[in-house]
């Protein structure tokens, strides 16, 4: 009797196949870009972790939703939901600035060899200087973009813009970011 108890609270927490192989595969594509993106944001990492965890806890209750999806819509999906919780963190720790980019190298260095760590280690801490003065949503969009490897399209869902608006901050952070880069 004790096993057919088991068996069944099993079957209670288990997804059908379908939307557990979709959250699968999200979690496989996504979670890394994801966890950079919140690092990028939060300073704990044990928080962004949290985040992370987060998120897709939100993926797994919305699995048949997002099971409908094509690919654009369910990266979009994944990022507003990100965006949404780290914006929920900052109103819970009453922090209202943005973490810079300092923290994507940290998360990165894994994949990358030590001589190349060494190498591009200047030219990084000039960039990430350069970004910090840029303002928070100038930041973000970048973040999103080259970070989170998102569209215009997919910035504008996230962020409730339009995507000619999304563009046209794109071009005018590049454009700035350029110009302190090259003082």
């Amino acid at each position: 009797m004790h096993i057919n108890q088991q068996n069944r609270k099993d079957e209670e927490i288990h997804l059908p196949y379908s939307y557990s192989s979709v959250i699968d595969e999200l979690y496989r594509r996504y979670a890394p870009k994801l966890f950079a993106y919140v690092c990028q944001l939060i300073s704990s990492l044990d928080d962004a972790e949290d985040m992370l965890l987060e998120v897709f806890i939100v993926a797994l209750e919305h699995a048949q939703k997002l099971e409908t999806m094509v690919e654009d819509e369910q990266r979009a999906w994944l990022w507003t939901v990100a965006r949404n919780k780290v914006i929920d963190y900052h109103r819970r720790t009453h922090r209202s600035r943005l973490i810079p980019l300092e923290r994507i190298a940290e998360t990165m260095a894994d994949e990358w060899i030590p001589e190349e760590i060494a190498l591009r280690g200047e030219e990084h801490d000039y960039l990430r200087t350069s970004l910090r003065q840029l303002s928070t949503l100038q930041q973000e969009v970048l973040q999103l973009r080259f970070a989170g490897d998102l569209s215009c399209a997919d910035i504008a869902a996230v962020m409730h813009k339009r995507e000619g608006a999304i563009r046209t901050m794109l071009s005018r952070a590049l454009n700035t970011l350029r110009s302190i880069y090259r003082q």
